[in-house]
């Protein structure tokens, strides 16, 4: 295995581990609060868990043969992953008419 082969291993791996473990935490946070939010939170990062899995094993399992099929798959993935990401930070909550963010703080970003 060459140098970069290991690194994009190693950097595979603690993305995953760390993108499963604030999953877990949405999932937790989803379920101890039924917040709509968590939900896509959990669903995210689950995303990004399944992006960071997949492409090195489809990438292996090819040899690299059609690098641009794998990057697009691979952006495909986290683009959706970070869209639910920052859905969750805009989504009413059942039983409220509220944002997660604040309607205050949402128009005193807007005047930037």
């Amino acid at each position: 295995m060459d140098l970069i082969e290991g690194l994009y291993l190693v950097t595979t791996t603690v993305l995953a581990g760390s993108s499963a473990t604030l999953a877990a935490f949405a999932v937790a946070a989803y379920r101890s609060s039924g917040r709509t939010a968590m939900a896509y939170l959990a669903v995210g990062f689950g995303l990004v868990v399944f992006a960071a899995v997949a492409t090195p094993v489809a990438g292996f399992r090819t040899s690299f043969a059609n690098p641009e099929a794998l990057l697009l798959i691979n952006t495909g993935l986290l683009a959706a992953s970070m869209a639910l990401v920052a859905g969750s930070l805009a989504v009413y909550e059942p039983g409220t008419r509220e944002f997660v963010i604040p309607e205050s703080e949402l128009a005193r970003l807007q005047e930037r």
